[in-house]
């Protein structure tokens, strides 16, 4: 069974979360979870993702707080003469002070998808209290062996086009908005400079770093062997796993896919304990 309450906590209580925790919690728990909004979907995440991961970790022992930015779902904005990236900080710190405060944790786990993935990311390297993070679709960086294996992709399903066994998205039909339509947000992904700094500070703390990559990031990564060939010459000293789930869209829509994403996190965290 899984307990789960809601809860307030940041400047002027302005940060709105979901802490679910085992049925029988003890102090400190197996370990403790925060998940970041994923762009700007709620607390529930895609699908009602982070939902459903905060309920499965917590047949593991494992406490999750999932919980608004300020400016989404039931959070209030705060901070506002500060840049995003400041404003994120500081309420993922919030969330950190809540935890620590009311479970005495040894280490905290940040995660989240997209830009929950790299703002959990950011956030783990100001903070010594983060132990791990768990990043799902984050950022990627194309190398000579990814080039390699897109092009044999793309031989493989041209063969198959002319075949008969393969149907290319009609990407028209599947844009509302059309060809000449325009998305909503554009993000922009960090770059390797940064990102190398942060993995190797993680790394030297000890900290662990989860990359799960789905068909999502196709585009970008294709294989797992890519992610030692994006940060060539760091050592992850066995802190640095990853996990590539191609068979997986990037807000997995359907419940075998959650499910599949949701066993994979539940493995990968048993260092946690």
């Amino acid at each position: 069974m899984t307990r789960e309450w809601c809860c307030q906590f940041g400047e002027n209580l302005h940060l709105a979360g979901i802490v679910t925790e085992p049925s029988s919690s003890v102090v400190p728990p197996r370990g403790v979870l925060v998940l970041v909004n994923a762009g700007l979907v709620p607390k529930f995440g895609p699908f009602r993702l982070y939902g459903e991961l905060a309920r499965r970790l917590s047949q593991e022992g494992f406490v999750t707080l999932r919980f608004d930015l300020g400016g989404i779902g039931d959070s209030r904005q705060e901070y506002t003469g500060l840049p995003l990236r400041e404003r994120t900080e500081l309420e993922v710190r919030a969330a950190l002070d809540f935890l620590a405060e009311r479970y005495r944790p040894n280490g905290i786990v940040l995660g989240g998808l997209c830009s929950g993935a790299e703002d959990s990311f950011r956030a783990a390297e100001r903070d010594p209290r983060v132990t791990g993070v768990v990043m799902i679709d984050p950022f990627a960086y194309r190398t000579a062996g990814f080039f390699a294996r897109h092009l044999l992709n793309r031989i493989n399903r041209r063969i198959r086009r002319a075949l008969g066994r393969y149907r290319p998205l009609n990407r028209q039909k599947a844009d509302p908005m059309g060809s000449g339509g325009r998305r909503l947000v554009s993000y922009a992904y960090m770059d390797r400079v940064e990102s190398s700094r942060i993995l190797r500070r993680l790394i030297g703390r000890r900290a662990h770093v989860h990359f799960l990559y789905t068909g999502g990031a196709r585009e970008t990564f294709n294989h797992e062997r890519q992610l030692r060939a994006m940060f060539r010459g760091v050592d992850f000293d066995g802190l640095v796993t990853v996990d590539h789930l191609p068979e997986l869209e990037h807000t997995q829509m359907l419940a075998e896919d959650r499910h599949c994403l949701t066993e994979a996190i539940a493995e990968r965290l048993r260092w946690s304990a």
